[in-house]
């Protein structure tokens, strides 16, 4: 009854938070959030924007192969759009805490509709060549890293910060339709024609920057004092003095570097080891999909459950597993049913880990905090070249078979030096600024 109390006290205390929500439990409670139309408005875009991202990814992964039969020339092109986000990715954390994150969002969306129609005229010309791909990339490492802390943080805002977990669910459930629908949609176009695919991925992103163009401001609730340095040195310094942040952002860190990369050589498992069509590839990028809307629907249930930091961990060993048991997988109905388990133990597993961390960082900071977080993103195409690397000498199946046990064993490690990781926890410590 304390901590409801508090929650409703803190989402009050938030400028632009709507009324606490009543008394309700589950998947009713979640579904409550809906009614509140900013984060409708939000939401749609982020569908926008995540369809043509998750086309994005099977459009050029598929195109980098198709151009270079070399997994090597994968992991170059995805480290190009990895390497900034890696150092840009804090900073946004810095933008988003100063600035109109509304404002940031649509230049975001803008931006990176422009760099996808630039990569289709390309295509459409026939020209494309692999540095195309990892110059466009670099562009796109610059402009993305700033889309997911506004956008993150805009969630508590417009839906209230007694409705994160509930609210995340959702953002989950529909980040995960993208992930069951736009895959084979990509798949689908680009079996059609590729020139239609990357067409169709500057349209989205130039349909969620007008969807965000309707959402009110969303200005800083503090007063800008101090240098964007010194802000981000704060907000690194936050989250070194927040023992229970620092786990967490670890064990997010080890679930990307070992575990997402996959999806960049999802092709190459197409090609070499199942022996299939592009539009199978699709179907590979669905049951990842599939498994993480299931996990979405999961989270739902279980968003204010007091043992969501054990189902964490059970989430991240499965995860581990899963990927174990795609790569030693050599007929397609197999590789499809490791998949979906792979993706809904990874959504279950990362939306936990961001519920976490969002509740247990001040409001006035959280900018920062999550531009630290996005950082573990931008390692995962990074950790893309040195796994291209070990694809093309030790084979697809050893290296991710190797990958995914590394995982659970880092896991486990973890789990017995840092007991924390498996409870609940209270909001953490104000800011220091």
């Amino acid at each position: 009854m304390k901590r409801h109390t508090e929650d409703n006290a803190l989402a009050a205390a938030l400028p632009g938070s709507p009324t606490p929500p009543r008394k309700r439990g589950g998947f009713a409670q979640t579904m409550d959030v809906l009614r509140v139309r900013d984060f409708r408005i939000l939401e749609t875009g982020m569908v926008l924007s995540m369809a043509a991202m998750q086309m994005n990814i099977i459009s050029r992964t598929w195109l980098a192969y198709h151009i270079s039969g070399s997994a090597l020339a994968l992991g170059i092109v995805a480290m190009g759009r990895g390497l900034p986000q890696l150092f840009i990715s804090p900073l946004a954390g810095v933008a988003a805490d100063r600035f109109d994150k509304r404002k940031l969002l649509m230049t975001t969306q803008s931006g990176m509709a422009f760099l996808a129609l630039i990569n289709a005229v390309l295509v459409h010309l026939g020209v494309i060549q692999v540095w195309h791909l990892v110059v466009l990339g670099l562009a796109q490492g610059f402009v993305f890293p700033f889309t997911m802390p506004s956008r993150q943080a805009m969630i508590p805002h417009f839906a209230g910060k007694s409705r994160i977990a509930q609210a995340f669910a959702i953002d989950s459930a529909g980040r995960n339709l993208n992930r069951v629908l736009a895959p084979s949609i990509g798949g689908v176009l680009i079996a059609w024609h590729p020139v239609i695919a990357f067409y169709a991925i500057a349209a989205a992103y130039a349909g969620s920057a007008l969807t965000v163009a309707r959402l009110p401001a969303v200005k800083t609730v503090r007063s800008i004092k101090t240098s964007a340095v010194r802000d981000l040195t704060d907000g690194i310094r936050y989250v070194f003095k927040n023992r229970i942040l620092l786990v967490l952002i670890a064990i997010a860190f080890i679930a990307v570097i070992l575990g997402m990369p996959v999806q960049q050589f999802l092709t190459v498992f197409q090609r070499e080891v199942l022996h299939v069509s592009p539009r199978e590839l699709g179907l590979m990028y669905t049951a990842i999909g599939i498994g993480a809307l299931l996990g979405s629907v999961v989270i739902a249930g279980i968003s204010n459950s007091p043992r969501r930091g054990m189902i964490q961990m059970g989430f991240g060993v499965i995860y581990g597993a899963s990927l174990v048991g795609f790569a030693l997988s050599h007929i397609l109905i197999g590789a499809l049913a490791f998949l979906i388990v792979f993706g809904l133990a990874s959504e279950g597993y990362m939306t936990i880990n961001r519920v976490e961390i969002i509740t247990n960082t001040d409001s006035s900071v959280l900018g920062r905090v999550l531009g630290i977080y996005v950082t573990t993103w931008a390692l995962m195409p990074i950790s893309a070249l040195p796994l291209g690397f070990f694809v093309d000498v030790f084979g697809p199946v050893a290296t991710f078979a190797g990958a995914g046990s590394l995982m659970v064993l880092s896991l486990v490690l973890i789990m017995a030096v840092h007991p924390a990781v498996w409870h609940t926890r209270r909001p953490g410590p104000r800011a220091t600024r």
